[in-house]
């Protein structure tokens, strides 16, 4: 495999890049990921680019901004690498190194390398091999990166050495686990026992780089595969023993068929591929070890959907998601089990007040309860639907600002005004074409005592 074609959207960039080189004495690759994919036929991500001789990825990508008349590079002295910004796409420039590891950290000390060496510091032979953009002849130092990719595995680079591989890094475990299943690949044995061997370093690794990884399993096409996996190699109860905990935890019958963890990974893989949808999936259920109780034989539940709503705030704020993204995830799990309480005799005004708890999360609610639910509570969202289609739903406006309140009942500025709102869209929610007049009687026997 001596030529390879790449992809239209990089080939301007490229061949600039290219041209850049050759007319001024440098060697440089296309690196890991991206010559992987273009193999395969993938769409590739995250350009790199290695330059041959020390500091050379900064030094020619200082050129590259220079010939192309772009904003200079932003670069990282310490790691000899820096990053472009060109035609809307991050490319990152390094030179060959060989790494050096603390046993504390995963973060290593470099320095200038032969090839075959930086070969050999990447993590699996399918990423390790380099595309020569001078000649466009692709190089296998590995000597089992094209056969990897031809026959469908994940090896890491020295085999002799696995063990250590996943000691020095052990996001390299996430990573392997990741792109078995977003590649369809299947993971070497020596390999995968070293998975096995090294998963309790995960400690080692932060919060936020650990929630990346997380978040590309779930969006995996099933996602489910990934977890059942972490599980196997003993780091699911590390990294999420929340999740661990529901295994074994029995469910009443005839609402569930599994345990609440086969549960959550069905409703996992089951529910569109949005990543707060995903979460909320994943986490939905994990306050039932805590909650469950068995009177006569019945197993229940109480209040799991509050427990799980605080343990999954727990974990995202562990794993360093945003507080926005914690709200949203928590709201969908909280409520999750409103649309489990509907039922046909629900009156219009029912509907308004769920429609006005949920608000703008109606469509992630319904997703949520598609997925989660044997039945799936079409009726009530339809219900909802059609009052909002006849703008019978929600009051758009409130009837009364602060200051009307104020003149209207001759009282100062206070907490009373926030209670009398909340009132006033209580009775608007009962019944939303309710007048002025009938809201300014009501409010008087409200506010009488106050």
């Amino acid at each position: 495999m001596n030529s390879i074609k790449i992809p239209k959207n990089y080939q301007d960039i490229i061949t600039k890049l290219t041209q850049i080189a050759i007319d001024n004495k440098f060697v440089i690759y296309i690196v890991g990921g991206f010559v992987r994919d273009i193999i395969l036929n993938r769409e590739p991500n995250d350009l790199d680019i290695m330059v041959e001789g020390e500091n050379a990825g900064i030094e020619f990508s200082k050129l590259v901004a220079n010939k192309l008349n772009i904003h200079p590079p932003i670069t990282f002295e310490k790691f000899a690498t820096s990053k472009l910004l060109i035609d809307d796409k991050e490319i990152e420039f390094i030179m060959p190194r060989k790494e050096y590891y603390d046993k504390n950290s995963r973060n290593p000390k470099t320095e200038i390398g032969t090839l075959e060496q930086d070969a050999l510091r990447r993590d699996f032979t399918v990423n390790a091999l380099f595309l020569r953009l001078n000649d466009n002849e692709l190089l296998d130092l590995t000597k089992k990166g094209i056969e990897d990719i031809k026959n469908k595995i994940i090896r890491v680079t020295d085999e002799s050495a696995s063990d250590i591989i996943f000691e020095q890094d052990p996001l390299r475990i996430l990573r392997a686990v990741r792109q078995s299943f977003q590649l369809n690949f299947t993971i070497e044995e020596k390999t995968y026992k070293s998975m096995k061997n090294k998963a309790d370093r995960i400690k080692i690794v932060s919060g936020e780089r650990i929630r990346d990884e997380l978040n590309k399993m779930l969006l995996l096409t099933v996602p489910s595969q990934a977890f059942k996996m972490l599980d196997d190699i003993g780091m699911l109860k590390i990294i999420l023993p929340e999740l661990k905990a529901t295994q074994h935890i029995e469910q009443p019958k005839p609402y569930h068929d599994n345990d609440v963890f086969e549960h959550t990974m069905n409703v996992l893989d089951k529910i569109k591929p949005d990543l707060l949808l995903r979460i909320s999936a994943l986490l939905h259920d994990i306050g039932k070890p805590e909650t469950k109780s068995e009177n006569n034989g019945k197993i229940s539940f109480i209040g799991h959907e509050t427990k799980s709503a605080q343990l999954a705030k727990q974990i995202l704020t562990r794993l360093k998601y945003s507080v926005d993204f914690i709200k949203q995830v928590t709201f969908l799990i909280e409520n999750h089990m409103y649309p489990k309480m509907y039922t046909k005799t629900w009156k219009d005004s029912s509907i308004r007040k769920f429609a006005y708890k949920i608000d703008s999360n109606l469509e992630n609610i319904e997703e949520l309860n598609i997925a989660d639910s044997k039945e799936y509570s079409k009726e009530l969202f339809d219900r909802v639907r059609k009052l909002q289609k006849e703008n019978k739903l929600l009051p758009k406006d409130e009837l009364f600002n602060g200051n009307e309140l104020i003149k209207i009942f001759n009282k100062p500025a206070g907490k009373w005004i926030s209670e009398a709102k909340k009132y006033i869209k209580d009775l608007q929610t009962e019944d939303p074409n309710i007048s002025k007049d009938i809201v300014i009687e009501k409010l008087k026997f409200l506010l009488k005592d106050s």
